[in-house]
């Protein structure tokens, strides 16, 4: 991702928390709910399976996410070193491709 692109992210992003933040400040329990549901556009429920392949520092897993129907939708592989938080690896198409063929021959989707 490109740095004005993370910027103008990171700013949009600044705002809907604000948003979101004058929407909990509502005292009014009702109105409160009210301006919840109606504030977003959709909601859609994901599964997400994480693979493990290896754990420690470092561990290494695939996170590989599946719409409402249990459609494959996506595969990641993430990293973890000891004490810190998984990030997402970049990825080449074709290895985005071993990825995503792998993930089938799992068997998850139903």
């Amino acid at each position: 991702m490109d740095t004005k692109t993370k910027k103008e992210g990171q700013e949009y992003s600044n705002n809907v928390i604000d948003s979101l933040q004058e929407i909990l400040n509502i005292k009014d329990d009702e109105e409160k709910q009210e301006q919840v549901f109606n504030y977003g556009l959709s909601i859609s429920k994901e599964k997400v399976i994480n693979y493990l392949i290896s754990w420690g520092g470092p561990a290494y897993r695939l996170k590989i996410t599946f719409d409402e129907d249990n459609r494959m939708i996506n595969v990641v592989p993430q990293y973890q070193d000891w004490f810190t938080e998984w990030v997402t690896v970049p990825t080449t198409s074709k290895q985005r491709t071993t990825l995503v063929n792998f993930a089938y021959e799992l068997g998850l989707e139903e």
